[in-house]
């Protein structure tokens, strides 16, 4: 991963976050910065490896919207009795 080349052989998704967060890394053993200034980089690089915000996310919207649908009455489906017929 650390290398930056992705399947294709360009650049990996994730690189230019990889960048960023050694930058800071390296700015922090040098006491530039503290180590809490890194956090949201590091955040943004596991995110950009797991996604796991986006999969939550999806994960409440595609409830909400099933919650939504649960209390509208949708058509029948199926066979016609007579009296839909008359």
């Amino acid at each position: 991963m650390s290398s930056g080349f992705g399947l294709t052989g360009g650049k990996s998704r994730c690189y230019n976050l990889w960048v960023d967060l050694a930058q800071c890394e390296s700015e922090f053993k040098s006491g530039a910065i503290e180590r809490s200034a890194c956090q949201t980089k590091l955040a943004d690089f596991v995110e950009c490896l797991d996604h796991k915000r986006e999969r939550a996310r999806l994960e409440e919207i595609r409830e909400e919207i099933l919650q939504k649908n649960k209390d509208v009455r949708r058509p029948q489906r199926g066979l016609l009795t007579l009296n839909q017929i008359e």
